[in-house]
């Protein structure tokens, strides 16, 4: 649902980058193919660190090391975690700063599991207090296409984190139950018992006039903000039990974005602030407040189309 809830950007360094062609390679030579154990970091974990090495270096394997040790306590970073750091990339052929989180002047906020796979790896385990080493394969990183910028193909990188905080989410929706009204339209479950999709019943309205906010597990964590991170899984589908035009649980896939910032559909903005961690919420959306006379053609979502959704609420940060 990212492509059509919110509109996420990750910092530079996360994200993936459109093939260009025309590039060639990077290479260098063979004395120069290195380990973490040539890299050097000092400096203070509460400001950003200097990386020493001898560049042109390159990795055939991705590594990872914490280099000062927090208090391990707290979660542990996992595939599903939305952790807070503070961090600076470098590319391994010529020291040169790809991305770097202190000179943004404040800690970023996102799931490693949604960035490139060698960062990811090299985080899981990791507590808040860590200040972690990460040495990235280009293979593992920006290949074959790098970047566009500080990255070329064939680049590795090197990577220190300092992990500030660290929230994994709920598994699922936890609290007391509540049923929808009858107008709502039923809510079908999966044989994991995971919402599938909604089926209309005789009670079902036919179209949705006003925003319908219907908390049907209510959860007891801490209410949303607006301005925060949510992480959440989901259902959508045309109201009332028209195409489910995209859902997470069966990609296994969390889903995290700003809320009440109009960075979703306004049917999220209203309808999600306020509600608590833990709770699993029936939102029915007029048009209006989705994607009114344009709708949303390469989602399969017409013009002026209702919709309904099932959120469940896992975290907010």
């Amino acid at each position: 649902m990212r492509r059509l809830i919110t509109g996420i950007v990750l910092p530079l360094l996360l994200m993936g980058a459109a093939a260009c062609g025309g590039d060639e390679v990077a290479d260098t030579p063979k004395d120069q193919l290195g380990t973490i154990a040539d890299i050097s970091v000092t400096g203070s974990p509460e400001a950003a660190p200097q990386i020493d090495f001898n560049a042109p270096l390159k990795f055939d394997e991705s590594q990872h090391e914490i280099i000062e040790e927090g208090p391990s306590r707290g979660d542990e970073i996992d595939k599903t975690s939305l952790v807070t750091m503070d961090y600076l990339g470098v590319n391994a052929s010529d020291g040169a700063t790809v991305d770097s989180s202190y000179e943004a002047g404040e800690p970023a906020t996102f799931r490693p599991s949604d960035t490139i796979k060698g960062f990811a790896a090299g985080l899981r385990g990791a507590h808040a207090g860590d200040r972690v080493l990460i040495t990235v394969t280009s293979e593992d990183g920006y290949d074959p296409t790098g970047n566009q910028t500080t990255v070329r193909p064939g680049d590795s990188l090197i990577f220190v984190v300092d992990v500030i905080k660290v929230d994994n989410p709920l598994v699922e929706a936890k609290g007391a139950a509540a049923p929808a009204p009858p107008s709502v339209p039923k809510l079908v479950y999966d044989d994991q018992l995971h919402p599938k999709k909604f089926k209309a019943t005789d009670g079902s309205a036919e179209s949705v006039k006003e925003l319908g906010v219907y908390t049907i597990i209510k959860g007891k964590g801490p209410a949303i903000e607006s301005g925060q991170t949510v992480t959440v899984e989901y259902v959508g589908q045309l109201y009332p039990d028209g195409k489910v035009f995209d859902e997470s649980w069966s990609r296994d896939e969390l889903v995290s974005f700003p809320i009440g910032t109009g960075g979703v559909i306004k049917g999220w903005d209203q309808g999600l602030v306020g509600q608590r961690v833990g709770s699993r919420v029936i939102l029915a959306i007029p048009s209006k407040l989705g994607y009114g006379p344009q709708g949303q053609p390469d989602g399969g979502i017409p013009a002026d189309a209702d919709l309904i959704f099932v959120i469940d609420l896992l975290a907010a940060q």
